[in-house]
């Protein structure tokens, strides 16, 4: 008995010993290594460079990618998933491994066997995957250790200090550094922890630039209170069809408690022009780019969406829309040069809708307007637009509009467009606009 009580008890503590070990690993993720040594064939930038966007692509040789692990799934704001960066750009590995963090903890050095792979995209963000699945979408990479190989620990990645005007697609699965920023939607939480939806929250400068921060609502940081003052924010950058947007890797990056920003400069990289009368067209402009014109404002007041150039049928217009938007609300506007009215100033232009669902655009004149539409006072213009009785693609003429009444001011058009992303989505148009005395 006393021999079976001993072999018990030595069980026991090799059971216990055992599962400690588990725990120790699973609560402080590996940071050593060995580096196997493996040779690496291609860049992330030249594996992203084989992808066609909507389409995937099996991968068939025996390329290798290496990369450091620059956001894992520990804080829950991404699943079954990574970030992988290399010097030309970063990529998301998806995996069949919930909490995978322990295996491949941010600043693991992985190598990538690509042979046999797939690589797809989700609305434009580029991934690799093992699998087409059987409703079309991208799998994850099931057989781990046939693909992704651990090598040493190399320390914190660090974050590429940029402007939020600076980024680019190219930026796209890369960490980066911004400083002097503030969060516009102030006074909620970063996600919906209760019914575990995701949420938006625009990041701003000083100078009024925009870019959203998206964030899981399975995330443990979901139903904190969003940072309040300025300060620097890092995060990794990815997309969402057209639109860029931040993920946070947990709140020790999101060093936002000094002061907001206070006294910025609205103008800045606006050239204000007061003319003697507008007679635009917008026939210069490239289609599908952000609408640019020597002294006319285009801004953003919620989202990062703006006026854009759009060709059809060889006629280029301005064009708002919330179309596949994904901010939660969206509010843009076009502001036309100065113009010191007359007793004779008019203003004339024609608009066209497309896919009605709401009245999403309105005109306005205002006498105080300095680059920024929130800071002016402004009166709406009454006039004739494009409607819900309109069809799609049809101008309409906005009638001779009198602003006679502002003689002796100098005034703006502003043309607003407000909109919500796969509900409230009317394509709104302006063409021929003319501002004469």
């Amino acid at each position: 008995m006393k021999n079976l009580i001993q072999f018990f008890l030595f069980i026991s503590i090799i059971t216990l010993s055992f599962n400690a070990c588990i725990e120790e690993d699973f609560d402080r993720p590996p940071t050593e290594g060995t580096d196997p040594g493996l040779t690496v064939t291609t860049t992330i930038q030249e594996l992203k460079d084989m992808h066609t966007s909507g389409q995937y692509t099996q991968i068939t040789e025996d390329l290798i990618i290496r990369g450091v692990v620059i956001a894992d799934d520990a804080s829950g704001n991404w699943f079954r998933s990574f970030v992988l960066a290399d010097e030309t750009g970063g990529i998301t590995v998806l995996i069949d491994i919930a909490e995978s963090y322990v295996l491949y903890p941010r600043g693991r050095e992985v190598y990538v066997r690509l042979n046999g792979l797939v690589i797809g995209d989700y609305n434009e963000l580029i991934q690799i995957g093992g699998y087409i699945a059987s409703d079309g979408s991208l799998g994850e990479i099931v057989d781990v250790t046939d693909h992704l190989v651990r090598s040493v620990g190399r320390g914190e990645p660090v974050p590429t200090v940029k402007t939020i005007s600076t980024l680019s697609y190219d930026d796209v699965g890369t960490l980066i550094q911004l400083d002097d920023v503030i969060f516009l939607d102030t006074g909620g939480t970063y996600a919906d922890a209760i019914n575990q939806n995701a949420m938006n929250i625009d990041l701003s400068d000083c100078l009024e630039n925009t870019v959203l921060v998206r964030t899981s609502g399975f995330a443990d940081f979901a139903n904190d209170p969003v940072a309040t003052g300025g300060g620097t924010f890092i995060g990794v950058l990815s997309r969402f069809r057209d639109d860029l947007q931040f993920l946070i890797r947990d709140l020790n990056d999101v060093q936002m408690d000094e002061v907001r920003c206070g006294n910025f400069d609205p103008c800045e990289g606006i050239s204000l022009l007061t003319v003697d009368e507008i007679d635009e067209d917008f026939q210069n402009g490239s289609d599908g780019t952000n609408l640019i014109i020597d002294g006319w404002t285009n801004f953003a007041v919620k989202g990062s969406r703006l006026w854009r150039f759009e060709e059809f049928g060889g006629d280029v217009f301005a064009q708002a829309t919330a179309f596949q938007d994904n901010a939660p609300e969206m509010e843009t506007w076009l502001v036309t040069p100065g113009i010191e009215a007359t007793d004779g100033t008019e203003l004339s232009f024609e608009s066209a809708q497309a896919f009605w669902d709401h009245d999403g655009m309105t005109v306005w004149v205002s006498t105080d307007f300095v680059c920024d539409p929130t800071k002016a006072v402004w009166q709406p213009v009454n006039c004739t637009l494009a409607g819900q009785s309109t069809p799609n693609y049809d101008w309409v003429f906005s009638g001779d509009i009198d602003l006679s009444g502002y003689a002796g001011k100098t005034i703006v058009i502003g043309f607003k467009y407000v909109g919500v992303g796969g509900n409230l989505d009317t394509s709104y148009r302006i063409n021929n606009l003319t501002l004469v005395n």
